[in-house]
């Protein structure tokens, strides 16, 4: 069965083209693209890489998870596949509003954790509201977007910018 995720919000882009932007995440993003594959499989082979990608893969549900019984250990532990086999890109763009996503994505990680850790900062433990982050940070709501999509520290909630929350 063809799963096609459909991409109609330009800030989309961003998560998407950061997906596959490291050899370690395009690998991970593979192994689970035939089927479905337990954590513990996926570190041996990536590494412990293979985490953050997860995290990343799970911001923008690109991949799906069920519990699995782990047969050398008896224990359960959670399987993932990806859940997408396509995505169909729907979207205009201004050359000013590919300038300032292809920014986002292209800028180097020392920046961006710059600007994360400022995110961060603004939106305390409860969040706020996304255009008060964006005039205090001083960019457009479109580059504020893009941030959001490439960081797995925070997301949007309505018109608000709140941190995730940890799986317990």
């Amino acid at each position: 069965m063809k799963r096609v995720k459909l991409i109609n919000d330009p800030a989309e882009l961003v998560a998407l083209f950061r997906a596959v932007d490291s050899k370690e995440r395009r690998d991970v993003l593979t192994t689970l693209a035939e089927g479905w594959t337990m954590i513990s499989d996926l570190v041996s082979k990536h590494g412990e890489g293979a985490y953050a990608a997860i995290t990343y893969f799970e911001k923008f549900k690109l991949v799906e998870s069920r519990w699995e019984v782990n047969n050398e250990s008896g224990r359960p532990e959670k399987g993932y596949r990806t859940f997408y086999n396509a995505f169909q890109i729907s979207t205009s763009l201004t050359f000013d509003e590919t300038q300032e996503l292809l920014t986002v994505v292209l800028m180097p990680e020392k920046k961006f954790k710059e600007l994360e850790a400022k995110i961060i900062e603004l939106i305390g433990s409860e969040g706020t509201f996304a255009n008060d982050v964006s005039r205090d940070l001083g960019v457009t709501s479109l580059t504020l977007k893009g941030l959001v999509r490439r960081s797995v520290e925070f997301d949007f909630k309505g018109h608000n910018i709140v941190p995730l929350k940890e799986e317990e």
